[in-house]
């Protein structure tokens, strides 16, 4: 298993008052969308939550990409062999849903961090 630890600062909230906002969000690998509010945990250039919300300013303009502990390649290094050990070798986004208090917890600061347990077929939440 593979703890991921994503520590509540400006970021997480301004993702998590878009996500609040926001009515559509895209689900990956297909031409869907859903009400269902919540981020993608992505895995490519590093391990992150971004924005899951249909249309709107690029992630990355929003200051809404917010790394994971230690797999941030922009201060980590050997981040792609890590990532790579930690949860796989290939790229993916996962669509990670969130209830209103748990966006709540994240906006008003009473969430210090999100963790996400990795297992091989599933994953465990804690906000």
């Amino acid at each position: 298993m593979t703890r991921l630890v994503f520590k509540n600062g400006e970021a997480l909230k301004r993702l998590a008052v878009g996500t609040e906002q926001a009515d559509k969000f895209r689900i990956p690998y297909s031409d869907k969308d859903t009400n269902q509010k919540g981020f993608l945990l992505v895995k490519d250039d590093g391990i992150y939550l971004m924005n899951a919300y249909a249309g709107g300013l690029p992630p990355n303009e929003l200051g809404t990409v917010v790394y994971a502990n230690s797999f941030d390649p922009n201060k980590d290094e050997d981040v792609w062999e890590r990532s790579r050990g930690a949860v796989g070798g290939d790229d993916f986004g996962e669509f990670i849903p969130l209830g209103a208090v748990e966006l709540q917890r994240i906006i008003q600061g009473h969430a210090k961090q999100i963790v996400i347990n990795m297992k091989p077929d599933s994953y465990t939440l804690q906000v």
